[in-house]
């Protein structure tokens, strides 16, 4: 009888710590910005399936993590140009559907652009855009 009513506190412990590990790792699951190929202005991304745009300014959780989906139709490469150090996982994306990591170490502003590569080739046909490429800029905000 006691045997049974270890296993069975046993398992509630299981339970209750599987619960907590999944409350806090869906508490700081990696947020997505995803970058489009568009006809006006060639490029554009948006934050957790918010508008596309060139320019985006967020704000996050300090320890929080971006996953960078490229799914234009030309390279990109994620590049810090400003605040503290960020850590960047492969942030050359030169493939569609190519996948970067960004990490942020503590509070503070962080500025990234991309560096956008040629077209990939699509079987002699070239995408059309209208007006000047957008310079893709991000402003993350870290708190």
């Amino acid at each position: 009888m006691k045997r049974k009513k270890k296993m069975r506190i046993a398992g509630l412990a299981a339970a209750v710590t599987a619960l907590v590990f999944v409350s806090v790792a869906s508490a700081h699951a990696p947020q997505t910005i995803t970058i489009r190929h568009q006809t006006h202005g060639c490029h554009a991304w948006a934050f957790a399936k918010g508008p596309y745009k060139a320019t985006l300014k967020i704000r996050v959780d300090r320890d929080a993590t971006l996953r960078f989906v490229n799914n234009d139709v030309m390279p990109h490469k994620l590049a810090q140009v400003a605040g503290p150090k960020a850590a960047i996982a492969k942030a050359n994306m030169n493939h569609m559907s190519a996948v970067a990591i960004l990490m942020f170490p503590g509070k503070g502003t962080y500025r990234f652009t991309t560096k956008a590569g040629e077209d990939y080739p699509m079987g002699g046909m070239k995408m059309k855009t209208v007006g000047e490429d957008n310079v893709l800029r991000l402003t993350v905000v870290v708190r």
